[in-house]
């Protein structure tokens, strides 16, 4: 309840409801807005590290590389290079996406699983994407700056009243957020709704997918709320549709080429690993074992490596290793069946079986990041602490931003090495613009014991960076 409220807000502050005009209105120049880009990041970053720090977001390592995978080639014909765009998910059965200031997109993993094709995920990404390219939350402030500075506000203490768990207090900030705006905003947000289907269907033209999956993925939605669907209310309240928005989109579709765009494995076998993340592995184990039995799906390989999934959930390494053999008679090769094989043979203390897993796998699919971070699991937790730390080393020296790194790497010092440790974790933080932590794990370094020069000379440097970001981020939100 609380993710969807939080979710809802922040859709419904891009969103609105749809506009009854046919032709789009000049809606005036992105850049143009008074809420400048930095403003943007700062507010989108906040709110997403308070998701982040709720637990509502979704922490596995195949499901944000294909998120990231899908949503940058959508992000690519955006031609938005003041944007650096960041794709999540989170574990609720409501089928919704939303866009947040500075390019943070999320996916419920309710819509994941709702949509019948690759390319229906992506029109909804598409649309998110142009939501955040056409800053139309920065706009919507310039339009009626006192009015949209209080939703902002309003958006954040409900953001932060949920995460306490105090759903009625986010309730009610929220909608006194909204409820101060809506009146004379809602002509202008309809407009950036329909905006945003005619971007973001060039935008999936442009990475290669067939726009008619926008119109289509709409009319199931609609369809879906006639039969009192209530996973589908959350996307139709936070992105209204109509039949004439329908129509329309069918109209501007048929302007572009037909494309038989046939679904990838990554998102054939992501569909599964949020469908266990999502019922459970009792509710998965049933599932699968019906849809097999009855046929009822979109492939039958997926369906075997999602019951390879639930079974080792279930703590049933030698059944999950069968279906698993199955799943793999029927699909192309794929890093998350090497990870899956890889991650069977951990759960029996195979370190060698696993190691060999993951090489395998990296050999396929040089550089995959799930496959990097689990070989590095599989070392620590089979006590080789050396030869984590060399591959470490390697690893940071061709990947140097990424936090999953740092974050092994204070793992390795966490109880031998407080000055490696704080600096290990400050970095992490760092990289996923978390300054304030990342500022009180590098103070905490630079007070450890501990004669790297170096290494206490890059500290010092990234805290006064971070003092000097922090401090003009602060003096930022009060102009």
């Amino acid at each position: 309840m609380k993710t969807a409220l939080t979710a809802a807000a922040l859709a419904l502050a891009l969103s609105g409801t749809v506009s009854a005009q046919i032709d789009l209105p000049e809606l005036g120049d992105a850049s143009s807005a008074s809420f400048s880009p930095s403003q943007e990041a700062a507010v989108g970053r906040d709110v997403m590290n308070r998701l982040r720090e709720s637990g509502e977001t979704l922490d596995d390592a195949d499901v944000s590389a294909y998120l990231q995978e899908l949503g940058g080639r959508l992000g690519q014909a955006a031609q938005a290079p003041d944007l650096n765009f960041s794709f999540f998910a989170v574990n609720e059965r409501s089928i919704n996406a939303f866009a947040m200031p500075g390019g943070y997109i999320g996916v419920h993993s309710g819509l994941v699983l709702t949509t019948q094709s690759e390319a229906e995920l992506a029109s909804v990404l598409a649309h998110e994407i142009a939501h955040a390219s056409q800053h139309h939350l920065a706009r919507l402030k310039a339009a009626s700056a006192p009015n949209q500075l209080w939703l902002l506000a309003a958006l954040l203490a409900g953001a932060l009243a949920s995460r306490a768990g105090n759903s009625d207090a986010a309730f009610g900030a929220i909608n006194a957020g909204i409820g101060l705006s809506v009146s004379s905003q809602l002509a202008y947000t309809r407009d950036f709704e329909r905006e945003a289907d005619r971007l973001g269907m060039q935008y999936l033209a442009a990475a290669g997918f067939d726009a008619r999956a926008m119109p289509t993925f709409f009319q199931r939605m609609q369809q879906s709320n006639r039969f009192n669907d209530n996973n589908a209310l959350a996307f139709l309240r936070s992105h209204p549709v109509t039949g004439e928005r329908i129509s329309e989109a069918q109209d501007r579709a048929l302007a572009f080429p037909l494309r038989m765009h046939a679904d990838s494995t990554a998102y054939l076998l992501v569909r599964e690993k949020l469908r266990l993340a999502t019922l459970g592995r009792e509710e998965a184990l049933r599932y699968y074992q019906s849809s097999l039995k009855s046929r009822q799906f979109l492939s039958e390989g997926a369906q075997w490596y999602g019951l390879s999934l639930a079974r080792l959930a279930a703590n049933q390494p030698g059944p999950a290793r069968e279906a698993l053999a199955e799943a793999r008679r029927r699909l192309p090769a794929s890093p998350l069946l090497f990870g899956q094989e890889a991650a069977i043979e951990r759960a029996e203390r195979n370190w060698t079986a696993a190691l060999d897993a993951y090489r395998r796998g990296l050999a396929a699919f040089p550089g995959y990041g799930p496959l990097r971070y689990g070989e590095i699991d599989t070392l620590l937790d089979s006590g080789q602490r050396e030869a984590a730390l060399t591959r470490l080393r390697g690893e940071l020296n061709r990947y140097p931003s990424e936090p999953a790194l740092y974050r092994r790497q204070a793992a390795v010092y966490a109880d031998r090495d407080a000055l490696r440790y704080h600096a290990a974790l400050g970095q992490a933080f760092y990289y996923e613009q978390r300054y304030e932590a990342a500022l009180e794990q590098f103070q905490y370094a630079s007070q450890a014991p501990g004669d790297d020069f170096y290494l206490r000379s890059s500290i010092e440097a990234r805290i006064r960076e971070l003092q000097n970001r922090l401090k003009e981020e602060r003096r930022q939100a009060r102009s």
